[in-house]
């Protein structure tokens, strides 16, 4: 004996049906506004420029990136191919100082490729920064105020010397800037240099921007990390110490888990027996209430070689050795 199935409750469907359209709607309006937060987020159209300025080394490479409604983005997965040495990204644009015409691609999400070429050095501005020091003079006065600044600052900072600029790299800075005089009695009471003056001074009228500041991404500025003073305001002497003068500086590179800042040091008057003599400070030490300023140190060449961390020996096998740097306007 067969039994016929239950017939369906016609109320109970129509309840399941309506309680199905607002899951579906909701769906749908879900599906709506991730399509229009897409529309208004993802960066999709591309625009790419060029930028630089006379005087300056550093070309910058810059990505306009904005949605399908306009809003503007940084590019997803942006990359610059071809140009080793380039820093930057999506966001800042690429910085890039080529030494000579380069071509590069710029890439991004979904499939964007553009390819640039780059100019080299600019001649004219290459030939001004290269008359700016033409007297030999001038030059060796430079070199010698220079490195006795740096040997001043053994003793104790001179008060001219921020606090917050007391690393290898402000050390630098300070004693560039300050090298150029004039070297009066006012200026040696002001950064407080003891002992005799070390010989006529450069003319400053020469030094151009220099006097002042130092080349970066963003133009000339008083402020340069030790990043841009060596790929920026030094010229490269290679890794070979044998040609390095007073006044040449060392760069090391501090990698492993933590990448830290370019160290550098800097070629001063050798001692009695030949042998060349280096400075650095050594930047600040520890943290919190046990943080210290650091100090200026001296090592002599010949046990720099076998210092106990590997990594600052100058050695051409030694892949943290950066090499011999020299001032631009020296070089």
């Amino acid at each position: 004996m067969s039994v016929d199935p239950m017939p369906a409750d016609p109320m109970r469907a129509a309840g399941r049906l309506k309680g199905a359209r607002p899951i579906a709607a909701a769906a749908l309006a879900a599906l709506a506004l991730l399509a229009l937060l897409g529309a208004a987020l993802a960066p999709v159209r591309h625009r790419v420029r060029l930028e630089r300025a006379p005087g300056n080394p550093v070309q910058r490479v810059v990505l306009d990136s904005r949605s399908l409604l306009g809003f503007r983005r940084p590019a997803w997965g942006a990359a610059l191919d071809g140009a080793g040495g380039s820093w930057g990204g999506a966001r800042t644009g690429f910085f890039l100082a080529p030494a000579a015409p380069l071509r590069v691609e710029l890439r991004a999400w979904p499939g964007f490729r553009r390819s640039l070429d780059l100019a080299g050095p600019d001649p004219a501005a290459s030939a001004a920064a290269a008359a700016q020091l033409v007297d030999q003079g001038d030059l060796d006065a430079f070199r010698r105020w220079f490195v006795a600044i740096l040997e001043q600052q053994l003793g104790a900072p001179s008060p001219a010397w921020q606090p917050a600029q007391r690393d290898c790299a402000g050390l630098l800075r300070f004693a560039f800037r300050e090298a150029w005089g004039p070297h009066t009695d006012a200026w040696r009471a002001r950064v407080g240099f003891q002992g005799p003056p070390v010989g006529g001074d450069p003319d400053w009228r020469l030094a151009g921007p220099w006097r002042q500041a130092f080349p970066t991404p963003e133009g000339w500025r008083p402020f340069a990390k030790g990043l841009f003073l060596r790929q920026l305001a030094c010229v490269p002497l290679g890794r070979d110490l044998d040609g390095a003068r007073p006044g040449d500086l060392l760069f090391f590179a501090r990698g492993g888990a933590r990448d830290q800042p370019d160290h550098a040091m800097a070629l001063v008057r050798p001692d009695p027996d030949g042998q060349p003599v280096l400075l650095y400070h050594t930047g600040p030490e520890g943290s919190g209430a046990t943080r210290a300023e650091g100090e200026v140190r001296r090592v002599r060449l010949d046990e720099l070689m076998h210092h106990p961390d590997a990594a600052f020996r100058p050695l051409p096998e030694n892949p943290a050795f950066l090499g011999v740097y020299r001032w631009k306007v020296l070089s």
